[in-house]
C-alpha cells in the first residue's frame, strides 16, 4: 500500500499546488519565509485519515516514518487541528 499511498499523495499534491491552491507566483507576503506550501498540510492530512490514524499524537509519531520521504518537512503538532 505504500508505494500507491506515495504516487496518490504525489499526484494529488501536484494537482493542489498546479491548480486548486493559491500559486506562489502571487506577490510575496511580509514576515518569515514559508516552511511549508499549502498543499502540504492538506496532503499529509488526506495521509493520517487513509492510514487511519485518528488521534493527532499517534499520527505526528507515526507520520515521519510513513510519509516522511514525500515531505522535506512534515508540519508541526498542531496544524492540521482546523483543517
Amino acid at each position: 500500500m505504500t508505494t500507491n499511498l506515495d504516487a496518490l499523495l504525489t499526484a494529488l499534491y501536484a494537482h493542489l499546488d498546479d491548480h486548486v491552491l493559491p500559486s506562489r507566483e502571487q506577490p510575496v507576503e511580509r514576515g518569515p519565509n514559508r516552511l511549508l506550501t499549502d498543499a502540504e498540510p492538506v496532503c499529509v492530512a488526506v495521509a493520517q485519515v487513509l492510514l487511519r490514524h485518528d488521534p493527532e499524537r499517534h499520527w505526528m509519531r507515526a507520520a515521519p516514518h510513513r510519509i516522511g520521504h514525500l515531505f522535506s518537512r512534515l508540519p508541526e503538532r498542531g496544524l492540521l487541528s482546523p483543517l
